[in-house]
């Protein structure tokens, strides 16, 4: 008969325990959470001092009842779930629900069958300082979402809410669209001289440094500065007829090390930017390389360590085995020294960094059992740990100042001497130019002046591996929530994934307006930093839990008055196009505005100024063209307009001068009803049939101020719809197509025109 019963998270965690364990042990799966607060209602007692009421997850109930089953008969029950704070609670809460009366904890950061045997030899009692740090921030979360939301619902659409930590993500992101709106591209040039030996056919290009007479170590700020083309024609003109001559010649040995181990975010970052994973994908595919993999013969094997730390450390068995694996590679001199790890903002160092339980088991070794994707992943794990215990890589590195004119290049090359880690780890720095060796006098032939225009750049918008590391460096988050804050923030609608990088979407920006000028302190990155470092000490048995959360609690229902205060619920006055609903202040990107309180059935809207007074339209002594009602001089988000009084009805708008047609006399070559008139877009002037959208004939205007060559009218039907065919250009070539496109989608497998 078994021993007693080991209750895991997952059934493949419990599959990889079995096969050291075999009968000694039952091992079960608990699938995760088995109690939770309900999703309907806040659950938190706030006047009993931030009680939590939680019920057995729904889901599981027929699990627990096998639970239950196999833990009776007084046998010994070891809770065995993953160790941080979020398996503390899920063991807690195991025993509450099957009313356990003395339950063993055990935990292990690498599931093989010494780690397993160790932590069977040293049970302890669950930690319920980790237990109460994760019921505080579950708390902290659910106060936050269940007080902000409906106030959110109120302001800006049903369904969203508000999150601790996501807010101040969202805000980060917004803050940045914000920069990159503002940013005002600065102009800078270089210039750049192609040499060479004298006739030599090897070619290598300076950069020009600084102005003959300045020291050879010149200060950055020293540094000559060519902002404008008129500057950098001017040296151009300078150096018209100049010889070429090497003035310095410095070479010295540069060595590069390794990076360290993979802690959760940096394995999140470069698996984005090198894999091209997103971070909940990482972390799932580190989540089945933990529990295990099935092997073959050796069945259900642990392929990493735990992969939720914040630690790079490794353990000295783990380190001997890594660099003994080197020395046998190869030899001695790729074995690296000490080393040490910075710790991010924060960091516990509870857990080792993320590594292959035996470097032993190469990626090719296992190739055959692993998904490409996994196959991937395990790949970077392995090269990341070994590489880290490697030499460093040396180059060879010279730098040579050329004397041109009254002016000073500069040219840095390396060679790699030694290449260290990288005999493992794939080079992806930027190459130096690989120089002809060159000595101090030395002339040289010119073969040409390459000056180049560049403009600064405004800040990149984050990727969703930026976004972790700016979250890690300001001390937001845990392991264990950086890849859920994203996703948080991307389901909620509030940021859109485009080419890889966060777009804030109109949403998003209004929900982060309303935070940061009503919840300044709850989307502000210091406050949320120290909350987490008040969780870190509850952990540690140095702060009680309840205390943190009334600390927080207080301001968010002062914040939450407040705010309340300054945007009503609603005002007296009726839509004035509904006739039912109350306007209300609500908010969007643009700022504060009048809208009806029954959006989205009503979706009236009246815009406020600055000062938050109602703009009053200015009726014109001028007729609408189309119904004959007066225009009225209004306020939209891009500023002053004229438009219909009869708007919704009528939505003429009066263009200005910069969009009035201007006809060329010309009757339209598509339709020959409409007179062909220019006008600007977007992109430029344009000419167009003035029965625009019922024909639509168009054609850009060239550099030369002449029409370009419009969709050419053919004489042939369409067979659908009898109007003419057109030939027109696409992405593949010319093509055939109905006139009437797209009220006619044209006849249907017409080839596309030969040349």
């Amino acid at each position: 008969m078994a021993e007693g019963l080991i209750i895991v998270e997952s059934p493949a965690k419990a599959r990889t325990l079995k096969r050291f364990l075999g009968d000694r042990f039952d091992v079960l799966a608990s699938m995760g959470h088995v109690r939770d607060l309900p999703e309907k209602e806040i659950a938190v007692d706030v006047e009993a001092g931030f009680k939590p009421r939680y019920e057995v997850v729904e889901s599981r109930r027929k699990t627990i009842n096998e639970l239950r089953a196999a833990a009776k008969n007084d046998r010994e029950v070891i809770l065995a779930s993953d160790p941080d704070r979020e398996g503390e609670a899920i063991a807690w809460h195991l025993a509450e629900v099957l009313k356990l009366r003395s339950p063993k904890r055990i935990e292990f950061h690498e599931i093989t069958a010494e780690a397993v045997r160790r932590a069977l030899e040293s049970p302890r009692d669950i930690d319920m300082r980790l237990v109460n740090a994760q019921q505080a921030r579950r708390v902290v979360d659910r106060l936050v979402g269940y007080r902000l939301s409906p106030f959110l619902w109120s302001k800006v659409q049903k369904g969203i809410g508000a999150g601790r930590v996501s807010s101040v993500a969202l805000r980060l992101v917004c803050d940045r669209e914000d920069e990159i709106r503002k940013f005002v591209p600065v102009e800078s040039w270089t210039i750049d001289v192609e040499l060479a030996k004298k006739a030599a056919d090897q070619h290598f290009l300076v950069r020009l440094n600084r102005l003959r007479g300045e020291p050879t170590d010149a200060r950055a700020d020293t540094k000559l500065e060519v902002r404008t083309e008129a500057e950098a024609q001017e040296i151009v003109r300078k150096l018209e007829g100049a010889s070429y001559r090497v003035v310095g010649v410095e070479k010295k040995r540069r060595t590069k090390s390794s990076f360290m181990p993979y802690i959760t975010s940096t394995l999140q970052q470069d698996a984005s930017s090198r894999l091209r994973f997103a971070p909940r994908r990482t972390m799932r595919l580190a989540q089945d390389l933990y529990e295990g993999i099935e092997l073959g013969d050796e069945g259900s094997t642990g392929l990493i360590t735990y992969m939720r730390t914040d630690s790079a450390r490794i353990s000295a068995e783990a380190e001997a085995k890594v660099k003994g694996w080197i020395k046998e590679k190869h030899g001695d001199k790729y074995i690296g020294g000490p080393r040490t790890a910075k710790s991010s903002p924060g960091a516990q160092d509870a857990h080792e960094a993320i590594r292959p339980t035996d470097v032993n088991r190469t990626p090719d070794s296992i190739r055959k059992y692993l998904s490409a994707d996994q196959l991937k992943l395990y790949d970077l794990i392995w090269r990341r740990f070994v590489a880290s215990r490697m030499a460093p890589a040396v180059y060879d590195q010279t730098q040579v100042e050329i004397e041109g004119g009254e002016y000073v290049f500069r040219v840095t090359g390396s060679v790699l001497a030694f290449d260290g880690f990288y005999k493992v780890w794939e080079r992806d720095e930027k190459e130096e130019p690989d120089l002809p060796p060159l000595a101090e006098g030395e002339d040289l032939d010119y073969h040409g002046l390459k000056p180049e225009q560049h403009f600064s750049q405004a800040p990149p918008r984050y990727s969703e591996a930026t976004l972790i590391k700016e979250l890690e460096q300001r001390g937001i988050g845990r392991p264990s929530t950086y890849a859920p804050i994203v996703e948080t923030i991307k389901d909620h609608g509030y940021v859109e994934l485009k080419e890889r990088r966060l777009y804030p979407t109109r949403i998003g920006e209004a929900v982060n307006s309303i935070m940061v000028d009503h919840f300044k302190v709850i989307s502000d990155d210091d406050y949320t930093a120290t909350l987490e470092k008040r969780l870190d000490a509850v952990e540690q048995g140095k702060q009680e839990w309840v205390p943190v959360v009334s600390d927080f609690y207080g301001p968010l229902q002062k914040m939450l008055t407040n705010a309340e205060e300054a945007m009503p619920a609603d005002t007296d006055e009726v839509c004035p196009l509904c006739k039912e609903g109350h306007l209300v202040l609500k908010a969007s990107r643009f700022g504060p505005f009048m809208g009806c309180s029954r959006y989205p059935k009503c979706k009236f809207r009246r815009a406020l100024t600055p000062n938050g007074e109602l703009p009053e339209p200015k009726l014109l002594d001028e007729a609408c063209p189309n119904c004959g009602k007066p225009l009225q001089l209004r306020t939209g988000r891009y500023g002053e307009f004229v438009g219909c009084s009869g708007y919704p009805e009528c939505k003429y708008i009066k263009k200005d001068a910069a969009q009035a047609e201007k006809l060329t006399g010309e009757k339209c070559p598509m339709c020959g009803e409409g007179n062909v008139v220019e006008r600007t877009g977007r992109y430029g002037p344009f000419v167009a049939c003035s029965r625009y959208p019922e024909c639509k004939y168009r054609a850009n205007i060239g550099k030369d101020g002449k029409p370009g060559q419009g969709p050419k009218l053919l004489d042939e039907p369409c067979p659908i719809c009898g109007k003419p065919l057109v030939e027109r250009r696409g992405r593949y070539g010319m093509f055939k197509s109905c006139s009437d496109y797209p009220k006619c989608p044209g006849p249907k497998g017409v080839k596309k025109v030969e040349a």
